[in-house]
């Protein structure tokens, strides 16, 4: 498919953390885009439940979008969240360096872990020196890899990142990444049809 970079560059993503899980920090999806409108987003979409934000940025950079976001979710709905935003270069370059994409790997069971700071990535360097028997990572420029076979919830490894970047770190899994980058595309075409 073909992309129109002049739309396509301006796309961000932005992730919740650790909304909607267990009955906690409940941010409704139809509310979360509104608050993208109301900051001057253009056509704000969500994917599931869980604090997927795809919108047109309008030139605002990423770190006062995640700002914004945050004390607009406080405002508004009184819950506390970290939301990382992602530029779509930045989304399509966490899947370019995904090496641990192979065909016996669970996408389900494949966590990608985005930080917030540049400087996170130095924290999670040595678990690359640490065996971690039959689960895999692999740490790229923006995200950390982490094939979990028995899910995240049994992972020693899914649970040392979390451990090590705290709040400043969320995790998707392979398939929603997967679908995050759909829907990049639905807005820059989008995006593009209004222009």
């Amino acid at each position: 498919m073909a992309r129109i970079s002049r739309d396509r560059d301006d796309v961000h993503i932005a992730l919740l953390r650790g909304v909607n899980v267990g009955g906690s920090k409940k941010v409704p999806m139809l509310e979360l885009r509104e608050l993208a409108r109301s900051i001057g987003f253009g056509n704000p979409r969500t994917l599931l439940n869980s604090g997927n934000l795809v919108y047109a940025a309008h030139g605002k950079p990423a770190e006062e979008a995640a700002i914004a976001l945050e004390q607009g979710i406080l405002q508004r709905m009184k819950v506390a969240t970290r939301v990382v935003v992602i530029t779509a270069a930045e989304l399509d370059r966490i899947v370019e360096e995904n090496a641990i994409d192979d065909d016996d790997v669970d996408p389900s069971r494949l966590f990608v872990s985005i930080w917030r700071e540049f400087y996170d990535r130095q924290a999670l360097l040595p678990l690359l020196e640490q065996d971690w028997g039959h689960e895999r990572l692999h740490v790229g420029s923006r995200a950390a890899y982490q094939h979990a076979p028995e899910g995240a919830t049994e992972s020693d490894l899914v649970d040392a990142v979390a451990s090590l970047l705290g709040d400043r770190v969320t995790a998707r899994n392979w398939n929603t990444i997967g679908k995050l980058q759909e829907l990049v595309d639905d807005v820059a075409a989008a995006a593009n049809e209004d222009a």
